[in-house]
């Protein structure tokens, strides 16, 4: 089948905080990247239309492209026409506004309400509620959990194709009262992936009270079938969205419907699984939420906390990891209060940045506590088989720190073995999966050109040595001749700066008993990039200190060596001071 003729490409992502707009176009017959704005997202008090940030956007925009995106009614011009006027394509993605709630209804937890969570994932809605036969509750209790929940949709499955109708017809029943006791528009849409068998009798009993969704049922033979029926949450989703008074007139504009940012994003990571052959993990952490797309062996699994973030969200996370958590990742004892206040103020103004080195580290290890906390939810990951880590938000791809970046990553997700890096600094995926639907060869191009950054590579070693022993001898030879020798000992990290016009012929050997992804011995051959490259040989370091003394010194030994700070690490002795309570 042959692609479209699309040559320009206008796609838009809307998030909680911020709206980022990219322009994409032929040169020299290839995709790329040519023009790109942000700003704010305007939705809620006072305007709650996301076209006012647009607008201001796309006006600077045109001032650095000399392109013209709107009409004078402020439409997007489509198709492209003569002398750079308008774009051929205007794809929509949004992570933006409240959490659409949902309540699950199924046989039973560990089934049929386990597939519902993950059909849901990556649509950024929450699960309020779940009825179900394990529930202990009676049918008022029930009753009571679906009406008080007050849903937005009510999501059923359970029940093999032509198996259990007896119990499904009682749990239908119980739909059907629930949303009888509703007020006029405050009805939830029911959407039905169950006993196939049943659909007709889902429509007859429920129709006249709400709209009823009709998805193939989610379990088949040999396993789940997520696709058709996140094919049905992605369109009530962009519904709910096209009929919201924020996103209206976008709607009414976008190629694309209004899609969930993370759809694209878990096309991207199969994508780059499949093309590697290694498991891929995509991290998002934003301002009000945080996503991890896993993806591996044809599957992809996504992790989406909406009250695990680093601004909007940053009070709600530290309740839900704990504070002690989030402490165990500081070079200090935190001041009384002090978490919570630091989380309370990144509520309030979540595009702040940290004032000093104390909030800096305030920072990473909210980073840090919120990822390693959200892995749990990934039961596909395998952490020896992780390839490549594609990072994208502010917080990382922000930083300017390619090494800090990987340390991070390596406290995060203690990895095992080699794993090179992406950043995603323009928000570019969400694009991307949109795109491939439609122009694959674009996406192709755009990926092989100026759309990701190459960070570097991560080294993590593994087993058990006494720290100040040499645990690893280093050989890198530079393409242009520069030979460099290293020996590492057992708790420290190392970073090797690589230009990113360069290369390096790098030769590992451990000592010891230690591997690097079970390997004794690593021969690669790395390329350039932000970060260069990063061995972390602190195996069990950062669990092992005894004191605030040697965390404290430990950590910031580690800081200046990514950073590549050469002065003596200072620690203010307030850090070393435990609060009085």
């Amino acid at each position: 089948m042959t692609e479209p003729r699309i040559n320009s490409i206008l796609a838009v992502d809307f998030g909680s905080v911020n709206t980022r707009a990219l322009l994409f176009d032929k040169v020299d017959g290839l995709y790329r990247l040519v023009g790109s704005g942000a700003g704010r997202t305007t939705i809620g008090s006072p305007t709650d239309d996301i076209q006012v940030g647009l607008a201001s956007i796309l006006r600077k925009m045109s001032e650095a492209t000399g392109r013209r995106f709107v009409d004078d009614a402020g439409r997007i011009i489509r198709p492209e026409q003569d002398d750079r006027v308008g774009v051929d394509l205007f794809l929509t993605t949004t992570s933006a506004g409240q959490p659409l709630r949902a309540v699950l209804v199924g046989l039973y937890p560990q089934v049929s309400i386990a597939a519902a969570r993950r059909a849901i994932a990556p649509f950024f809605m929450d699960a309020v509620a779940e009825v179900h036969l394990e529930d202990g509750l009676g049918a008022k209790g029930r009753l009571n959990r679906i009406i008080h929940s007050r849903p937005q949709l009510i999501f059923i499955t359970g029940g093999t194709d032509g198996g259990a109708r007896t119990v499904m017809l009682e749990l239908l029943a119980l739909v059907r009262e629930a949303a009888s006791l509703m007020p006029q528009g405050s009805k939830p849409a029911v959407l039905y992936a169950g006993n196939s068998s049943l659909a007709t009798s889902v429509c007859e009993m429920l129709s006249q009270q709400v709209e009823v969704l009709i998805a193939p049922n989610i379990r088949q033979r040999g396993g789940e079938a997520l696709a058709p029926v996140q094919a049905a949450l992605e369109r009530y989703f962009d519904g709910v969205k096209r009929h919201s008074s924020g996103f209206q007139r976008i709607a009414s504009m976008s190629d694309s419907g209004i899609v969930p940012t993370a759809r694209p994003v878990e096309t991207m990571t199969a994508f780059f699984a499949r093309t590697l052959g290694q498991d891929v993990l995509a991290i998002d952490c934003g301002s009000a939420r945080t996503m991890l797309s896993l993806g591996r062996k044809g599957i992809v699994q996504t992790a989406i906390r909406n009250d695990i973030g680093l601004g909007h969200s940053a009070a709600s996370a530290l309740e839900l990891i704990g504070e002690g958590e989030v402490a165990r990742w500081l070079p200090f004892h935190p001041r009384k209060g002090e978490l919570a206040q630091y989380a309370l103020n990144k509520g309030l103004r979540p595009p702040s940045v940290p004032l000093d080195m104390r909030d800096r580290y305030i920072e990473y290890a909210f980073l840090r506590a919120g990822i390693r906390y959200m892995t749990g939810e990934l039961s596909q990951l395998d952490r020896s088989r992780v390839g490549l880590v594609v990072l994208a938000g502010a917080a990382f791809s922000g930083s300017g720190q390619g090494a800090l970046d990987m340390l991070l990553l390596a406290d995060a997700l203690e990895l095992d073995g080699v794993v090179q890096v992406k950043s995603d600094p323009h928000g570019a995926l969400p694009a991307l999966g949109s795109l491939a639907s439609v122009a694959p060869t674009a996406v192709v191009q755009l990926v092989n050109g100026n759309v990701l950054e190459n960070v570097g590579t991560l080294l993590r070693v593994s087993g058990r040595a006494a720290m100040g022993t040499t645990v690893l001898k280093v050989k890198a030879k530079r393409d242009d001749g520069e030979i460099v020798e290293r020996e590492i000992n057992a708790g420290d990290v190392w970073h090797l700066p690589i230009p990113r016009t360069h290369a390096f012929d790098l030769r590992i050997q451990t000592k010891g008993g230690l591997s690097i992804g079970g390997k004794r011995r690593l021969r690669s051959c790395l390329q350039g990039g932000r970060g260069g490259l990063l061995i972390d040989a602190r195996l069990d370091a950062p669990a092992a200190a005894k004191t605030m003394t040697e965390r404290a010194v430990n950590m910031l030994r580690w800081y200046a060596a990514v950073t590549g700070q050469e002065r003596p690490v200072a620690i203010p002795e307030s850090w070393l001071a435990a609060d009085p309570k």
